[in-house]
């Protein structure tokens, strides 16, 4: 019985994966009593997707493959006892459940335990409405999904406003034309990253060389200077100029603590001809000069002054 609870636990992380890789970090696995490997895998897999959302996307974000013409604004009216007394038409689409399986039923059936507490309590502490929180939804046949969602009443009426945004339906578009453009649009994009790649990789594996003009770098990569500087800027949010720096400073940073390879030849390993520009730079980019870091006095590495 075991064996066979670990699987649907092993299907349900594959899952979410999924739901990661094609750009929904809303999702997370519920987690259960046990402790052991598995459970230790899904709280990983849960702070990942967590810090990922936190740190890139904005509340309420639903997928990064879709325009802002798929997100809809979805409504749930419920009874004073939790009951869905009606809803707007994306609810299905989001949900998964037919519109007779929804009316009348619990929102216990279709949000968390959790979230049903956090709602209850909002509602009981007469919080000044409308107010904003996020509830945690369990479509059909789908891992729970973080909505923020908007709590408000009717004026004279006793049902609950529930208002969140959705995906919506993409046959209320053409979708020959968006296949088109999402094709055309992947591919562009695809093309865009092996190049700046390309780039990347070239920059780091020539870090102790001064580095080429932005116009010889597009030669060197066959495209134009504008898109090479604005493509790099896209993925990495800084210069080339400013990466290839930062990234033979921080070569300059390990080699002069984990080696006693004099300095003025670390400068010149990391692309610095001139000792002084070297130490500037330096301590510009960590606050202090090379000659102001501990050394590690047991290091392996060691050449002659020269």
């Amino acid at each position: 019985m075991k064996k066979a609870y670990n699987e649907e636990r092993i299907v349900t992380i594959h899952q979410m994966l999924f739901e990661m890789a094609r750009g929904n970090f809303n999702s997370h696995i519920p987690l259960s009593s046990n402790e052991d490997e598995l459970e230790t895998l899904v709280v990983l897999i849960n702070m990942v997707a967590e810090e990922i959302k936190e740190s890139i996307f904005h509340v309420g974000y639903v997928n990064p493959h879709r325009t802002h013409q798929f997100i809809a604004q979805s409504t749930f009216v419920l009874d004073a006892s939790f009951l869905i007394k009606s809803f707007t038409p994306e609810v299905t689409y989001f949900l998964g459940y037919s519109e007779s399986e929804l009316i009348d039923l619990p929102l216990a059936g279709i949000i968390t335990v959790a979230s049903l507490e956090q709602l209850q309590d909002v509602l009981d502490a007469s919080v000044s409405l409308p107010t904003t929180i996020a509830l945690d939804f369990t479509p059909k046949e789908h891992l729970p999904v973080s909505v923020s969602c908007s709590i408000g009443k009717l004026v004279n009426r006793s049902e609950i406003i529930l208002n969140l945004v959705t995906p919506a339906r993409q046959d209320f578009y053409n979708p020959l034309a968006y296949e088109y453009e999402n094709e055309k649009h992947n591919k562009t994009r695809k093309a865009d990253a092996l190049l700046i790649q390309k780039l990347y990789d070239y920059i780091l594996a020539h870090l102790e060389e001064p580095l080429p003009s932005l116009k010889a770098l597009s030669c060197e990569f066959g495209t134009n200077d504008h898109k090479l500087k604005d493509g790099f800027r896209h993925f990495f949010k800084t210069s080339i100029y400013q990466f290839y720096n930062d990234e033979r400073l921080k070569r300059a940073y390990f080699m002069i603590e984990h080696t006693t390879i004099p300095l003025k030849k670390i400068s010149v390993m990391n692309g610095f001809n001139n000792y002084s520009n070297f130490s500037k730079s330096f301590k510009k980019r960590f606050g202090f000069s090379p000659y102001e870091m501990k050394r590690n006095e047991t290091s392996f590495t060691s050449l002659p002054e020269g």
